[in-house]
């Protein structure tokens, strides 16, 4: 399964992120082997506000999965990552844009030490920017809440990997992502809000899925991607 966490239990996660402190908002995420975000779950930000960050700032993210793989670090901070990366672009281009002023991301990583799922945590004017104490906190639930996913980032990993495979490359960016969320479970119309766009475009990619990889339906689309 390429996304194997349900997405009830994500919802279930952010809303509890939330609970314990101030945030404007949080994002829950995929990663992929080549340390690439995917499959965003949002709680209190805009489709939007993700719509212009795969489009101009993903690759320029200081805060982007693959940059952190090697640190082994869990929590980082945007003052951790001020002196070692330019972040005003970020800051400044995207953040400050929607009136954020913070982020903190955790990491979340297979039994192997890979990333495998990230949530971000962001603030705004209204709450400031994240205490010492505030990170302290987060610090100590992510112990828990790792324990919690473990059971779900370990299973079927090898799953993640047919984003590499030769089934992959006859698909766009998009497709993938629509065969991602379908692979997680979701309806035409969760699709739909998942990648911002209507249900017959969702419609349209699976038409354009099947015909390049010879496949007539969703079931038979998955068993061959899982047999990859």
């Amino acid at each position: 399964m390429v996304q194997p966490i349900p997405g009830t239990v994500v919802d279930q996660l952010l809303a509890a992120i939330r609970n314990l402190m101030p945030i404007a908002g949080a994002s829950c995420y995929f990663v992929d082997e080549q340390g690439r975000p995917f499959g965003h779950r949002l709680n209190g930000l805009s489709r939007e506000h993700l719509q212009e960050y795969r489009h101009d700032f993903c690759e320029r993210d200081p805060f982007f999965p693959a940059l952190h793989q090697p640190s082994g670090k869990d929590i980082v901070s945007l003052e951790d990552i001020s002196s070692q990366r330019d972040t005003a672009g970020y800051l400044e281009g995207f953040l400050h844009r929607y009136g954020y002023c913070d982020e903190v991301e955790m990491f979340f990583r297979r039994s192997d030490g890979r990333i495998a799922m990230g949530v971000g945590m962001i603030r705004d004017e209204r709450s400031g920017r994240f205490r010492t104490s505030e990170l302290e906190l987060i610090a100590k639930v992510k112990p828990f809440l790792q324990l919690t996913l473990a059971a779900y980032l370990n299973t079927n990993t090898e799953g993640m990997q047919w984003r590499t495979s030769s089934f992959a490359s006859q698909l766009t960016t998009r497709e993938v992502e629509v065969v991602e969320h379908l692979l997680g479970g979701a309806s035409n119309r969760e699709i739909a809000n998942l990648c911002n766009v209507t249900v017959a475009t969702v419609k349209a990619h699976f038409f354009n899925i099947f015909d390049k990889t010879g496949v007539t339906s969703r079931t038979e689309l998955v068993a061959r991607i899982l047999t990859q």
